[in-house]
């Protein structure tokens, strides 16, 4: 029987932790230094995010570009730390005093050795290239046979006849096929989600970027609007489901509001809008806060629960807006539907983001709230809505807020019913 050589097998343990560490430390090392020196930002952009579908995880754009920032602050310290790591991995490979007076004479006869490393893999990669000529003959071989379907089908058995009319019918039917994969742009008109900077008809890919859109959430199905200095004439959209208005869809994670027009919150950018229709829309909740108006209309709507502050303080004028030859002209999009509806100033801090008419119209939302805020409007309608979920009025569901006023108010045949949301795919109670 053979003996149990405790000794032995320690040193190979120990052998193989070094190795382990050693390629660890090298491999993260290189990774690390190649990461500080090439700062692959517009390689990661393209290839984000990473879903992992067996652990029900997904590597988002953020979590990666954060550490590639990191490592870019901190240039010089990764560089050494990368370099040091790599050495430290090799460095534990050095056994004795012994050892390391070879390394010398092994840096001599590294020509040759390398000389017969490539040699050898030569020899390998051909061999391999004569392995797959070889089958690639056999696979040219079966595509032709394949693709001479009037001779197999004979070969089946088949008459002349029936085999030209199996292959008409086929041919016609690969056609239609490609008639209805035709590709289509995205655009606004075309209802497209994604991030818009106003006046442009087509998604801003330099914001998408800078937002990460679709790479943090890459499921996010929001219609996002971002106003400038550029003022436009007219932005409409109608005819839409938003939120869980539709069966499969969900807001987006952290987001409360289906509906949120606004300006910057805590900072002096604003929206100045000469007139906004809300027409005939669903919203669980709709709450208005931070509103200055010349003139308000709310008629016509349905509530579970009611409260208007009717506040008489404004001083804005009648506004309109203008802008010349330089003025945006139409952004409308009919038909669609999305996880959320988000018009806002972007990065404006300061100044307005002016639009001459605002028409949200046919819009049926669930799961998420309704929110107008940080606005200066000349007249706003609200009329012909359902705004409810809980059938219950002492929750109020329909609530402008007493910092929302206007010089001339228009409030009348509202009433308070008990409400439900409408289930998907977006039925409006009656």
């Amino acid at each position: 029987m053979k003996k149990f050589n405790l000794k032995s097998k320690l040193k190979k343990l120990g052998n193989s932790l070094l190795g382990l560490f050693t390629f660890l430390t090298v491999v993260t090392g290189g990774v690390a230094l190649t990461t500080t020196l090439v700062h692959p930002v517009d390689l990661w952009w393209s290839i984000a995010p990473i879903e992992i579908n067996y652990f029900n995880y997904i590597i988002t754009y953020t979590m990666v570009i954060e550490y590639l920032e990191f490592l870019q602050l901190y240039y010089w310290y990764s560089v050494g730390a990368s370099l040091g790591a790599i050495v430290l991995g090799l460095a534990v490979q050095i056994r004795s005093i012994a050892g390391l007076k070879k390394v010398p004479m092994a840096i001599v006869r590294s020509p040759i050795t390398l000389y017969q490393d490539i040699k050898n893999f030569r020899d390998w990669l051909f061999a391999k290239i004569e392995y797959l000529n070889g089958e690639s003959v056999k696979w040219r071989r079966f595509f032709t046979v394949m693709k001479s379907p009037y001779s197999m089908l004979r070969a089946f058995g088949l008459n002349p006849q029936m085999a030209i009319g199996l292959l008409v019918a086929g041919g016609t039917a690969s056609t239609a096929v490609a008639v209805n994969e035709l590709v289509i742009e995205r655009s606004f008109a075309n209802g497209s989600p994604g991030i818009y900077a106003a006046p442009s008809e087509f998604p801003d890919e330099t914001l998408e970027r800078e937002m990460a859109w679709r790479k943090d959430n890459p499921q996010d199905n929001t219609l996002r609007i971002v106003l400038g200095t550029t003022p436009v004439e007219e932005i409409n959209i109608s005819n839409v489901s938003i939120g869980t208005a539709y069966t499969g869809s969900a807001l987006p994670s952290g987001k409360a509001e289906a509906i949120l027009i606004e300006g910057k919150s805590g900072q002096s950018a604003r929206l100045e809008i000469g007139e906004l229709m809300f027409d005939r829309n669903t919203c669980k909740t709709l709450t208005l806060s931070d509103v200055n108006a010349h003139k308000i209309v709310i008629k016509d709507n349905i509530a579970d629960g009611l409260s208007i502050a009717q506040t008489l303080t404004s001083t804005l004028r009648n506004l309109r807006v203008s802008g010349g030859n330089f003025m945006a002209d139409l952004l409308q999009t009919e038909g669609g539907t999305y996880d959320r509806i988000w018009l806002d100033t972007g990065i404006l801090t300061s100044g307005k983001a002016k639009i001459n008419k605002l028409e949200l119209s046919n819009i049926v939302s669930t799961g998420g709230t309704c929110v107008i805020r940080q606005a200066d409007i000349g007249v706003l309608t609200i009329q012909f809505s359902q705004i409810g979920h809980d059938s219950n009025l002492a929750t109020k569901e329909f609530t402008v807020q007493s910092s929302t006023v206007a010089s001339i108010w228009e409030v009348n045949n509202n009433l308070e019913v008990l409400l439900s949301e409408p289930t998907p795919p977006g039925q409006v109670s009656p």
